[in-house]
């Protein structure tokens, strides 16, 4: 599960008020717009369950998280639990806690439609909690990724991702969509060298070369809201053109050479519906007072009984995805590239003292040692008419993130980009 089911799930718990949450997820034919949900600061103490078995060989994962302050993004991990996958063959898989509330299986294995599974966990509390028995569903293979010009409902113009998928057997009605988005970075303000401290007492800096690549790098983007989609009911088992993904022109991630990796979920009926009633929650008018609405529960029981102590779901996928790659001026030209992250114009440039203040503290220094600024150029400006440069202010920086591409994204290529 990615990151906004956790925040969503903890949305529509018990007995929440007074802070401020936004919720977005993509329907069947539709949108659902942004809203306010009040909420309360006192929660009820829920075990939060995050769960996807793909068809996939790889380390599987799950995680557990424990209901917090709402509106603050450090989720309480629930830790030294016991965690099991039960599979009907009779046989089981270990998970085990790799960082707080993250539990990896101790092998590789992929799910099959030759077996079922149920998810065991025994919390550090001492109580068992079992999901459902869960099978996989019939695949579908994502056929097409394709990104294409537009100008949306709203009048915007960007570029948007749109899937074609199909079922070799049909039987595959029920999707959901995430994707990864990875982008080139240029920091805009770089110089080859960078300044370094000599001495604090008494102050002296120099600069030399940098050490590592800071002029290019590559930033990386998981998508923060799902996609859903059904077949069911439709004349055809196929998923033409759906839209997963929308930037605007001016969005930076698509300033030089972008790629997205779509990945598509087919799921259960019953995975489906728990989404589906998260989106028709979101949509009623009620969120927006007093009134609360409820519980949602998943598919996971308590000792053997419903309960209000736990909520999430334990989900197979059967999982099919596929990247592109794009330039911003395979859709638009070159004048009017888009903005960088943030604004680094002349603005940006900043000359500080290199002297001690009567703390002992100086202005330069603390600012190469706390990385707050990049060495940019020196600085020629005098005092005044015909005065020489300024000992005490040597060198203009500008801020970090204009500098060292490193602050958006990595240095490293990754293996998968293709220039």
């Amino acid at each position: 599960m990615d990151r906004l089911k956790r925040h969503i799930i903890r949305w529509f718990l018990p007995l929440l008020k007074g802070a401020t949450a936004a919720f977005i997820i993509l329907g069947m034919v539709s949108c659902v717009e942004s809203f306010d949900i009040p909420t309360n600061t006192e929660f009820d103490d829920v075990l939060i369950v995050e769960g996807t078995l793909t068809d996939v060989s790889s380390i599987q994962t799950i995680d557990l998280s424990r209901t917090g302050t709402l509106g603050d993004d450090n989720i309480v991990p629930e830790q030294n639990a016991q965690v099991r996958v039960n599979l009907g063959n009779g046989s089981a898989i270990d998970f085990f806690e790799v960082s707080p509330g993250k539990y990896e299986s101790a092998e590789a294995f992929a799910a099959t439609n030759e077996n079922t599974y149920t998810l065991s966990i025994i919390s550090t509390d001492g109580n068992t909690y079992t999901s459902t028995e869960e099978t996989l569903p019939p695949s579908a293979t994502l056929d097409e990724v394709i990104a294409r010009r537009i100008v949306n409902e709203n009048n915007i113009e960007g570029v948007e991702i749109v899937v074609n998928s199909s079922s070799p057997s049909g039987e595959a009605q029920f999707f959901r969509y995430t994707f990864q988005e990875d982008f080139e970075v240029v920091a805009p303000l770089w110089n080859q060298f960078e300044a370094i401290v000599v001495s604090e007492d008494p102050p002296e800096v120099d600069i030399q070369l940098r050490p590592q690549e800071e002029l290019f790098c590559f930033g990386t983007n998981s998508s923060n809201r799902g996609t859903l989609f059904s077949t069911a009911g439709l004349n055809t088992a196929v998923v033409s053109e759906l839209p997963v993904h929308f930037l605007e022109r001016d969005n930076y991630f698509i300033a030089r050479r972008y790629s997205i990796l779509v990945k598509q979920m087919v799921q259960t009926e019953e995975a489906f519906t728990f989404y589906q009633k998260l989106r028709e929650l979101s949509g009623q008018e009620n969120l927006l007072t007093q009134q609360q609405p409820g519980f949602l529960s998943g598919n996971m029981l308590v000792n053997d009984a419903p309960s209000r102590e736990v909520t999430g779901y334990f989900d197979v996928v059967s999982i099919s995805e596929k990247r592109i790659f794009f330039n911003h001026e395979d859709f638009f030209d070159r004048v009017g590239l888009p903005a960088y992250a943030v604004n680094c114009n002349d603005n940006s440039f900043s000359a500080p003292r290199l002297s001690l203040d009567r703390f002992g503290n100086s202005e330069l220094i603390l600012a190469i040692q706390n990385e707050r600024l990049e060495y940019f150029t020196d600085n020629s400006e005098g005092l005044g008419m015909g005065a020489g440069p300024d000992p005490d202010r040597p060198f203009k920086m500008v801020p970090r993130i204009c500098g060292d591409c490193t602050r958006l994204g990595s240095n490293v290529k990754p293996d998968f980009w293709i220039d």
